[in-house]
């Protein structure tokens, strides 16, 4: 039994398997708080000498008391056996969230998937009465974009889609009432010139009357500086606030990207950034890959570095990443910014 989270350490769940929830979100209902994510299981990538040729074994599920130890509940979409299907194991899927529509009593689960590449990319929705129950039922294309990493968040009835349209811009679009397909209303934010500076993995939170996101530079799995928004006004201005991750001395965001935050519904003031630690075998070698990534993409780039050498610095064996959570602290100004702990515990932020 785990009695705190232990950031980067391999996390079991009650049955003393690695949980396997990557890019997940956490959700409380029916009084249990339940963690989702992605099914890496036996995605091996390079690590066995030849590359894996899946992707995903669909969405799992694990549920909890404390959020330190958790019971697998199995899969909420299985991966499917029809290859014309975007949860299809060889087919990227990517990132699921989920929302409860409190008008239709409905769970509705949206991914990132593709069958190609960024410019195929689109929204796969499920719908159910239950979490068990979740079925799928249609794609969505986000034209004049392209769908790449997302969040979903909902207030007063109505329901948004923060995603990045890759290596250009951050766009936030609403929903429809059921939360099943786009409306039509949509801005566009943080227009950058090319990866690693564009933004993607945007994670949402709201505190206190001000909305948030932490955002991550483009560098493919490789870690880089977290840069949290003010976006209080979703379709207006976005405020730079800034690097968030304070002693992070490898600016790596303390090797983790963050996939959603979960506000604890029962401590006010704990909101918790869920990281993955995608690669764990890193080498010691490893050049500056924000630099990398910018040679590659820029058009200023000198590409001088060989872009197959990145094979070389890891096997990105997804079935063993690890997870880094991590409470947000505020300063005076209500800002976010989050510093490390070896291990934590919700008790601390009680009052």
């Amino acid at each position: 039994m785990y009695s705190s989270i232990r950031p980067g350490k391999v996390w079991y769940d009650t049955e003393g398997k690695r949980i396997q929830a990557h890019g997940g979100s956490v959700l409380y209902a029916e009084n249990k708080f339940w963690w989702y994510g992605e099914n890496k299981e036996g995605i091996t990538g390079t690590a066995t000498g030849e590359r894996c040729k899946f992707w995903h074994r669909g969405v799992r599920c694990y549920s909890s008391d404390d959020l330190y130890n958790w019971k697998d509940e199995g899969m909420i979409v299985p991966a499917s056996d029809d290859e014309a299907n975007p949860f299809f194991p060889a087919h990227i899927m990517d990132r699921p969230h989920i929302l409860y529509n409190e008008k239709t009593r409905k769970y509705v689960l949206w991914a990132k998937t593709t069958k190609g590449g960024f410019k195929n990319a689109k929204f796969s929705v499920c719908v159910g009465d239950s979490l068990s129950s979740l079925v799928y039922s249609h794609d969505i294309e986000t034209y004049p974009h392209f769908a790449g990493d997302f969040d979903l968040f909902a207030e007063n009835g109505r329901a948004y889609v923060i995603f990045e349209h890759p290596h250009s811009e951050m766009i936030v679009r609403e929903l429809n009432e059921d939360f099943t397909d786009l409306g039509e209303k949509w801005s566009s934010h943080i227009p950058l010139e090319s990866p690693p500076e564009v933004r993607e993995a945007p994670a949402y939170f709201e505190r206190e009357g001000r909305r948030f996101i932490l955002t991550s530079g483009t560098t493919g799995y490789y870690p880089n500086p977290t840069i949290a928004y003010d976006i209080t006004d979703i379709h207006g201005e976005w405020k730079d606030l800034g690097r968030t991750c304070k002693g992070d001395v490898r600016n790596n965001s303390f090797h983790a990207q963050f996939s959603s935050v979960f506000h604890h519904p029962h401590i006010p003031d704990l909101y918790i950034a869920l990281g993955d630690r995608w690669l764990t075998d890193l080498t010691e070698d490893l050049p500056d890959m924000e630099a990398v990534f910018y040679d590659k993409y820029s058009p200023n780039g000198k590409r001088e570095f060989e872009w197959k050498q990145c094979r070389l610095f890891s096997d990105e064996n997804t079935s063993e990443a690890d997870y880094v959570w991590l409470p947000i602290r505020f300063d005076e100004n209500g800002n976010p910014y989050i510093v490390w702990r070896r291990a934590w515990t919700t008790e601390e932020f009680k009052s």
